[in-house]
C-alpha cells in the first residue's frame, strides 16, 4: 500500500513538471487540433511559404505588364517604317553628326579661351554670387532704402513740393542710404572666396577689394560700375588677342566651316520631317479608327438588343478606316534622294576643307579643349563612312517592307536610344541604362572592396577589443544614413569638391580630368561604394568566424605571425564567402535608385569616360513611371527594364547563394 502510495506521488510530481516543458504535449491546450509545436512549425513554414508566393507574385506581375511590350514596338516600329519616318532619320543621322562637329569646336574655343583669360574669366561669376548673398543679409535695410527713395523721388517730381517736407524725406533719404551703405560694406567684407556657391569661380586675390566695393556701389546706384565696365572691356580685348591666335583662328574657320555645312542639311531633314508627319498623322488615325470598329464589331457580337444593334452598325458607318496610299505619301520622300546626294556631296567637301584647318590637340592649354580636338579627329576618321552607310540605307529603303518582331526585340536589348514621350517616334533601347548602371556599379565594387574587405579583416582578427568597438560602430552607422541625404551631399558638396579639384594640373593624367559638370558616374560610384561598405563588411566578418579557431591555433603554433596567418590560412578558408559576400553588395549597389537618380546626371547616352553624367536603370524607373499611362507602350518598357533589372538582381544573389553553399560545405 506504501509503495503504491509513492508511486502516485512521484506520478504526480513527474506530471507537474513535465507541464512546465516548453516542448511537453502530453497534455497541452490545442485548438483545431494544434498545439505549440505544430503552431510554431506553421507559423516559421508559413513565412517562407508567403515569401516564395510574393516572389512569384511579383515575377507574374512583371511578366504580365510587360508581356505585351514587344508586340506593341513592333507595330510601333512598322507604323514609324510605313509612315517614312524611318528614311528621314537616316539623314537626320547625318544632321547630328555634323551639328556635333559644330558644338566641339565650339567649345573647344571656348574653353580654351576661359583657360588664358584665367581669373578675369570668373570676375563677373564672383561678383553676381557675392552680391546675391550680400542682399539676403541687408534684405531689411534695402526694404527701408527703397521706401525712402521712393518717397523723395515722387516729392521731387511734383511741382510745388512742401518745402519742409522734401528737405525732410532728404534727410530720411541719406540717413537710410548711409545705414544700407555701411550695412552693405560690413555683409561684404565678411565675404572671402571660401564662401562662393561654386568654389571654382575663385580668382585672384588683387581682384577682392574692388569686387567688394563695386557691390556696394552697384547695390546702392542700380547701375553696371565703372569697375565691371572695365573688366568687360578687358575681358573683350584678351577674347580678341586670343582669337588673334594662329591655332584659334584655324578653328574659328573650322567651325564657320561646320556650321555652313548645317543649314543644306537641316532644311532637307526640316522638309522631310513635314511629310513623314503628315503620313503619320494619315496613320495614327487609320489605326485608331480600326481598333474602334473592332471594339464595335465585338460590342455588336454580345449585343441582343435591336435598337442597340442598329445604332451601332450606324456608328460603324461614319468611321473611315480607309487604309493611307503609303506609297503616295512616301514618293517625295523617294524623289528627295537626287537632292540629297547633292547637299551630301557639299557637306563633305566643306567638312574637308574644315578638317585641313583644324589645329592640332597639342596646341591648346586647355586639357577639356584637348579632349574635344580628340573627340574631332575621332569623328573625322568615321564621318565619311556614316554619310555613305546611311546614304545605301537611304537608298535601299522600302516602307513596304514588314517589321519582325525579333528586330524589335533586338532593337531593345541592343539599342543605344532611349527617346520617350517623343512627338516624332518613341525609341527603347537598354543599352545606355545598362551601360550608366553597370558602369556605376563597378566604380563602387572597385572603391568598396578594399575598405570594406580590408576593414573586415582588420578588425576581425587584427585589431584591438578598443579598435573594434570604436570601427565597427561607426561603419554600421553608415548603412543607417538615408540614401537621399547621401544623394544631396554628393549634389551639394561631393560634386563640387570632385570638379574643384579635378582642375588642379598634378591630377591631369587621370583620364576624364578635369570635369566638366558635378553630376556624374565617378561623384555617384563614390556613394554607392559608401552604401555598400556595411553590407560586404558585415558578411565579409561571417564568412571570417565562420573559419574554425583551430586553423589559427594550428598556424600560430607552427611559428607563423598574424598577419601570415591572415593571408595564408584564414583568407584561403574563406574565400568563397568573400567572393559572395561581394556579390551581394553589387546587387545592392546595382539596385540603388535615389542616388544615382539625383546625382549621375541623368544623360541618356553611352558614357565614354567616368567622368561623363549617364542615366541608369533604377533611375529612369523612378522618374518616369509616374508620368505614363497604365497599358502604353512606355508603361511596357519601363516593365521590361524593371524585369530586366530583377532578372540581374537575382542572378547576382542566386551565384552568392551558391558559393556561399558551397563554402559552407567546404568548412
Amino acid at each position: 500500500m506504501i509503495e503504491r502510495c509513492h508511486f502516485a506521488i512521484l506520478s504526480y510530481m513527474k506530471k507537474k513538471k513535465s507541464q512546465h516543458n516548453p516542448f511537453y504535449v502530453g497534455s497541452e491546450f490545442r485548438i483545431l487540433g494544434i498545439g505549440k509545436q505544430e503552431a510554431i512549425k506553421y507559423f516559421f513554414g508559413g513565412n517562407a511559404t508567403i515569401a516564395i508566393i510574393v516572389i512569384g507574385l511579383i515575377i507574374g506581375f512583371l511578366i504580365y505588364h510587360s508581356a505585351n511590350f514587344f508586340p506593341q514596338y513592333r507595330s510601333s516600329l512598322e507604323l514609324y517604317r510605313k509612315s517614312g519616318q524611318e528614311f528621314v532619320d537616316y539623314s537626320a543621322e547625318q544632321l547630328a553628326a555634323q551639328e556635333q562637329l559644330k558644338s566641339l569646336s565650339t567649345h573647344a574655343r571656348a574653353y580654351e579661351i576661359q583657360e588664358r583669360l584665367g581669373a578675369l574669366y570668373n570676375i563677373a561669376s564672383v561678383h553676381s554670387d557675392f552680391k546675391a548673398q550680400v542682399l539676403k543679409k541687408i534684405s531689411s535695410e534695402r526694404k527701408h532704402y527703397k521706401r525712402a527713395k521712393s518717397r523723395y523721388d515722387n516729392l521731387k517730381s511734383e511741382e510745388n513740393p512742401n518745402t519742409d517736407d522734401l528737405k525732410s524725406a532728404q534727410k530720411y533719404y541719406e540717413k537710410v542710404r548711409e545705414a544700407l551703405k555701411a550695412a552693405a560694406q560690413t555683409a561684404v567684407d565678411a565675404l572671402d572666396y571660401g564662401d562662393l556657391s561654386n568654389r571654382l569661380w575663385a580668382t585672384d586675390e588683387k581682384y577682392l577689394a574692388s569686387i567688394r566695393n563695386s557691390i556696394v556701389e552697384n547695390l546702392l546706384s542700380g547701375e553696371k560700375t565703372a569697375f565691371l565696365k572695365a573688366i568687360e572691356a578687358e575681358e573683350q580685348h584678351m577674347t580678341e588677342q586670343i582669337d588673334s591666335l594662329g591655332f584659334i583662328s584655324n578653328l574659328v574657320k573650322a567651325n564657320q566651316g561646320f556650321s555652313e555645312a548645317i543649314p543644306p542639311l537641316k532644311g532637307y531633314v526640316t522638309s522631310l520631317r513635314e511629310i513623314a508627319s503628315q503620313s503619320k498623322a494619315q496613320a495614327v488615325n487609320y489605326v485608331t479608327a480600326k481598333a474602334r470598329k473592332d471594339a464595335l464589331e465585338d460590342k455588336l457580337a454580345i449585343t441582343t438588343n435591336k435598337e442597340d444593334q442598329e445604332r451601332t452598325r450606324l456608328e460603324m458607318k461614319r468611321i473611315l478606316d480607309v487604309e493611307p496610299d503609303y506609297a503616295k505619301l512616301n514618293k517625295p520622300l523617294y524623289n528627295s534622294l537626287d537632292k540629297h546626294q547633292e547637299i551630301t556631296t557639299a557637306v563633305t567637301e566643306k567638312n574637308k576643307a574644315a578638317f585641313a584647318l583644324l589645329p592640332d590637340a597639342s596646341e591648346f592649354r586647355s586639357k577639356i579643349s584637348r579632349r574635344k580636338i580628340d573627340e574631332i579627329q575621332e569623328i573625322k576618321e568615321t564621318i565619311d563612312e556614316l554619310l555613305s552607310a546611311k546614304r545605301k540605307q537611304m537608298e535601299s529603303w522600302d516602307h513596304s517592307t514588314s517589321y519582325p518582331l525579333t528586330q524589335a526585340v533586338i532593337g531593345f536589348f541592343f539599342g543605344t536610344k532611349w527617346i520617350t514621350n517623343s512627338s516624332w517616334q518613341d525609341i527603347y533601347g537598354i543599352v545606355p541604362l545598362l551601360a550608366g548602371s553597370v558602369a556605376c556599379a563597378i566604380i563602387a565594387i572597385l572603391i568598396a572592396i578594399p575598405f570594406s574587405v580590408g576593414g573586415a579583416i582588420y578588425v576581425n582578427r587584427l585589431a584591438t577589443s578598443t579598435e573594434q568597438h570604436i570601427i565597427k560602430p561607426f561603419i554600421e552607422f553608415i548603412g543607417a544614413i538615408p540614401s537621399i541625404v547621401l544623394a544631396f551631399f554628393g549634389v551639394v558638396v561631393l560634386g563640387t569638391l570632385i570638379q574643384e579639384y579635378s582642375q588642379s594640373p598634378w591630377l591631369s593624367w587621370i583620364p576624364g580630368f578635369p570635369v566638366e559638370g558635378r553630376l556624374t558616374i565617378l561623384n555617384a560610384g563614390l556613394l554607392l561604394a559608401l552604401m555598400s561598405v556595411p553590407t560586404i563588411f558585415t558578411l565579409c566578418e561571417d564568412a571570417l568566424n565562420n573559419v574554425p579557431k583551430a586553423y589559427k591555433e594550428a598556424s600560430l603554433a607552427l611559428g607563423a605571425t598574424k598577419l601570415q596567418t591572415v593571408t595564408k590560412v584564414i583568407l584561403p578558408s574563406c574565400g568563397s564567402g568573400i567572393i559572395a559576400a561581394i556579390l551581394l553588395g553589387f546587387g545592392r549597389i546595382i539596385g540603388e535608385t535615389m542616388v544615382v537618380l539625383l546625382v549621375m546626371g541623368g544623360r541618356i547616352a553611352i558614357p565614354q569616360s567616368f567622368t561623363d553624367p549617364a542615366h541608369s536603370m533604377t533611375g529612369i524607373l523612378a522618374q518616369e513611371i509616374g508620368e505614363v499611362d497604365e497599358g502604353s507602350l512606355h508603361w511596357g518598357a519601363l516593365f521590361m527594364v524593371g524585369l530586366v533589372l530583377f532578372v540581374i538582381a537575382l542572378s547576382l544573389n542566386y551565384i552568392s547563394q551558391r558559393i556561399l553553399k558551397k563554402f559552407t560545405q567546404h568548412g
